[in-house]
């Protein structure tokens, strides 16, 4: 069996986990550090320190390989992971990156603020193309999300002078560089003024992902602080009923 380690900062990487689960078996280990959440308003040392307690955590499962489903764990700490294990860990960053160079036009990025200081987007685009790429921290909407918000009239006002850019620019390709917002991506798509390319970097990530499957899947899903909008909400990402376990962290 090919054992895979998903990680986030919380609920967001749900929404990696089903994908991958959708398309490819294995045996699938999920870890949202929910009781921390959000790490995007954290230094890089805690987001450092915080990703380590995980990887620790997820490697007593026998991992193969880990798939960093969190763009500030991507943008901030994998370097480091990577220095300390001595395991592959696949960035969901990296994945969006390589998409986008394929791309024509522009690239808004809806990121974390610490996704966003580190210019995580930013740096990789412009050093292999011309684009031209902004960058924008949406703070709130990763706490709408964890607390089950995720439509109404708050999110609407805070979506929409998040996106007050793109929709004055028209700027062809939205990266949502949280793995959070694929969950309200509708809610995205209905504040733009005109249509733009929404690129979900786990679907990015699982149509390129190669590994050697499994006749079955098994997901394990593990969270630091387990109550019932996590279980409700875990429940409607993977759209299925799967019990969250919780571990310490």
């Amino acid at each position: 069996m090919t054992n895979i380690g998903v990680f986030d900062s919380g609920l967001g990487g749900l929404t990696v986990l089903k994908e991958l689960s959708k398309k490819h078996k294995a045996n699938y280990f999920y870890l949202g550090d929910n009781k921390n959440v959000p790490y995007g308003d954290k230094s890089s040392g805690e987001i450092i320190d915080l990703s380590k307690n995980i990887v620790k955590f997820l490697l007593k499962k026998d991992i193969d390989f880990f798939v960093v489903a969190c763009n500030t764990i991507s943008v901030v700490a994998i370097d480091e992971l990577k220095k300390t294990f001595d395991k592959k860990f696949i960035s969901i960053t990296d994945e969006a990156v390589k998409e986008i160079l394929n791309r024509k036009g522009d690239a808004f990025v809806m990121a974390t603020k610490a996704t966003c200081l580190k210019h995580g987007y930013k740096e990789k685009i412009q050093r292999f193309s011309d684009k031209k790429v902004y960058e924008k921290a949406c703070p709130s909407l990763v706490s709408f999300i964890e607390n089950g918000e995720i439509c109404g009239k708050d999110l609407e006002n805070d979506l929409k002078k998040y996106l007050d850019l793109a929709n004055e620019r028209k700027i062809e390709n939205i990266i949502l560089g949280c793995t959070h917002y694929p969950i309200i991506e509708k809610e995205i798509k209905k504040n733009l003024t005109y249509a733009a390319n929404i690129i979900d970097p786990a679907k990015v990530l699982t149509r390129d992902i190669v590994f050697d499957e499994d006749e079955n899947l098994n997901i394990e899903i593990y969270m630091t602080d387990v109550n019932e909008i996590s279980q409700n909400m875990t429940n409607i990402i993977m759209g299925r009923e799967i019990k969250i376990k919780k571990v310490s962290n």
